[in-house]
């Protein structure tokens, strides 16, 4: 396909945001010759990849919320018969059933919309001398000359970039190896790293630390889980839930609940670190106990593009270093970010901060913010 190198649209990430971002562009009339969206793959991004057998914090009705909010989408004449469309909307799911909704939409994006896409890894962008964005696409295979494109000029680009697992160095003295957060979540995975006779560490209290208990003690693994904050549960009442994207929901929850207070595991003893009084003497003498360490502390934005914001700066800056407003995506003029790597920091009805995270959240955050975006002078 060729087109033009210059886009009045730029839209880096094709996981589920990115593509919200396009289809809420269409739904909102730009024309897909003024488009362009770059990723290494189009293939559902992380929950594609990387995330299929974990339990989500969704529900299935959000889920086909938003499937059914684009109209771009057109997923009410989706042809194929997704287990998704039979699931209890108020239940939660396995990411898997939404990877392949995605993926078909994906798909008829580009296939049947025509939207023009570049598959590579955008590595710079810069303020051009315009006024828009050189975006910088590298190459997937580093001997592949065969490439068209390799500068395009964006009026306006939205990062759609997504998350890494946050880790902490393990010293060299120390006889643990590390698991990571994408084996551990993994149950086919786990088992190729881990086994019965391991006593794990595991650090957080979250629901990625839940999963990778229950996945652990499904090996028969010992476990100390070392943990800042007790558990959080999220708490529904009839139109909003308390502590939405920092409580336990669905499985997680009720396993946690289950074994963890009313019928507390023998196989894992639990840990509180950073208290008053907590006696880290102990607490290192319990994790040179461990084989094995996992860091479920959270997720941080990738670190994979180098900027210049300005025309007179000197030097780049990483993406994992970007400031934005938090309360509409915007990095600078015509450069904006959404997703769990540019989440909407927000006050709940009782005053809580927090990061709204969820595939229905950034579709209406992307309803909020758009009027915005295209009215960024």
């Amino acid at each position: 396909m060729t087109f033009d190198n210059n886009k009045k649209w730029v839209v880096i990430g094709g996981g589920a945001c990115g593509i919200a971002v396009i289809g809420k562009l269409l739904d909102n009339g730009v024309n897909v010759n003024d488009l362009l969206w770059i990723d290494p793959e189009f293939k559902a991004g992380d929950i594609g990849k990387k995330w299929c057998t974990v339990s989500s914090n969704t529900t299935v009705g959000l889920f086909t919320k938003f499937l059914k909010n684009c109209k771009s989408f057109e997923y009410e004449k989706c042809p194929i018969d997704f287990n998704l469309n039979h699931l209890i909307p108020a239940d939660t799911c396995k990411l898997s059933e939404i990877a392949g909704p995605l993926q078909w939409v994906t798909d008829k994006l580009i296939v049947d919309k025509k939207v023009p896409i570049i598959k590579g890894l955008v590595n710079e962008i810069c303020k051009s001398e315009s006024g828009n964005w050189l975006v910088s696409i590298k190459p997937l295979n580093d001997n592949d000359k065969d490439q068209d494109i390799k500068k395009i000029i964006g009026e306006n680009v939205v990062l759609t970039i997504g998350a890494e697992p946050l880790t902490l160095p393990i010293s060299d003295n120390s006889n643990q190896q590390l698991i990571t957060v994408e084996q551990v979540v993994n149950p086919d995975e786990l088992k190729k790293v881990c086994n019965k006779d391991d006593v794990v560490a595991v650090y957080g209290s979250s629901h990625t630390a839940i999963i990778a208990l229950y996945n652990i003690i499904d090996i028969g693994s010992k476990i100390i889980n070392f943990y800042r904050s007790p558990l959080k549960y999220a708490v529904y009442y009839d139109d909003w839930i308390l502590y939405d994207n920092t409580g336990l929901k669905g499985y997680s929850a009720e396993w946690a609940k289950e074994h963890l207070e009313k019928n507390p595991s023998k196989l894992i003893e639990r840990v509180q670190v950073d208290k008053d009084g907590c006696d880290k003497e102990f607490i290192q003498k319990k994790l040179s106990t461990c084989s094995k360490i996992v860091y479920a502390i959270g997720f941080d934005r990738r670190a994979t593009i180098n900027l210049k914001l300005n025309e007179s700066d000197q030097h780049w800056i990483n993406s994992s270093k970007l400031k934005y407003n938090e309360s509409n995506g915007i990095i600078s003029n015509g450069l904006f970010g959404i997703g769990i790597a540019f989440p909407q920091f927000k006050p709940d009805r009782v005053g809580n901060l927090e990061y709204n995270v969820g595939l229905w959240k950034f579709m209406v955050y992307l309803d909020q913010v758009l009027p915005t975006w295209f009215n960024k002078n």
